[in-house]
């Protein structure tokens, strides 16, 4: 049966683990070649350090020339920075509460992409961002509302975020620290509106990677968790197909929300930007 090839990684934090992301694209060529999609599921750059995803982005187009790059921000890609990372890396689709939709060889995809919540905000957050706790239930919120919409319509929906969207996936991290890293309250969101996939990153010490919730695939997809990118296979079955048409079409959708969380920095990261 044909497939759709996804590329997935995250908190590649260039420049630190760079040459190792370089090395598993090159292992991966075949996998790379045949790819429509690549995620990156947040923190591809260390501390804000937006030149440092110029040798990514370079990478990824040479070894995934057919592939569209789709990222979301992590807490490494400082909120006060992501217009300029948005400005100067065009080849990438950067989701922010928002989707895109596309079509290839009639499998009509919808990549919903957030930064996500936690369940517990840093102290930093609560002292330098006012109502945080409103913005991570809105970001909640709006993932449900949108998939359910997006699953109503006959696309397969994949969902991407940073921060995980459920505690099975972070085992292997300090119990203590999970509130910081993950959300309950997105992990109800997903058993309700059940997209069929979930991508996120975010848990560099996890050693359960995969876990199922309610039908929905979610995989961490962290760099140092893993030591590799991650590659996914959608089967191209008959009941996500268009109507008509077998193109690559896209269009993007939704408006995005300000990005105003942060997160904890339990596994080397920072909690200066959401």
């Amino acid at each position: 049966m044909e497939q759709l090839v996804i590329v997935a990684t995250s908190d590649v934090h260039s420049p630190r683990y760079l040459m190792h992301y370089m090395s598993a694209l090159a292992r991966h060529s075949d996998d790379c070649t045949a790819a429509r999609l690549v995620v990156w599921a947040g923190d591809m750059v260390e501390r804000g350090r937006v030149s440092a995803l110029r040798p990514v982005v370079e990478v990824t187009r040479r070894r995934c020339p057919s592939a569209r790059i789709v990222a979301v921000f992590g807490n490494e890609e400082y909120m006060d920075r992501e217009n300029e990372f948005v400005r100067r890396y065009p080849q990438v689709v950067w989701l922010n509460d928002t989707y895109i939709t596309f079509e290839t060889r009639g499998l009509r995809i919808a990549v919903y992409g957030t930064r996500g919540a936690i369940d517990k905000p840093t102290p930093w957050q609560r002292r330098h961002i006012p109502g945080i706790e409103r913005v991570y239930a809105e970001r909640v919120r709006r993932l449900r509302e949108e998939v359910k919409r997006l699953k109503s319509q006959g696309y397969y929906v994949i969902a991407v975020m940073h921060y995980a969207p459920t505690r099975l996936t972070i085992e292997g991290e300090d119990p203590s620290i999970w509130p910081y890293m993950a959300s309950l309250a997105m992990e109800a969101a997903i058993r309700d509106a059940k997209p069929d996939l979930v991508i996120h990153g975010h848990a560099h010490h996890a050693k359960r990677l995969e876990a199922w919730i309610n039908g929905t695939h979610v995989v961490n997809v962290a760099f140092p968790a893993r030591g590799d990118v991650t590659i996914l296979r959608v089967p191209m079955s008959r009941a996500a197909y268009a109507e008509a048409g077998a193109g690559d079409e896209s269009s993007t959708g939704g408006e995005a929300q300000p990005a105003a969380t942060g997160s904890p920095p339990p596994s080397g990261g920072s909690d200066k930007s959401g």
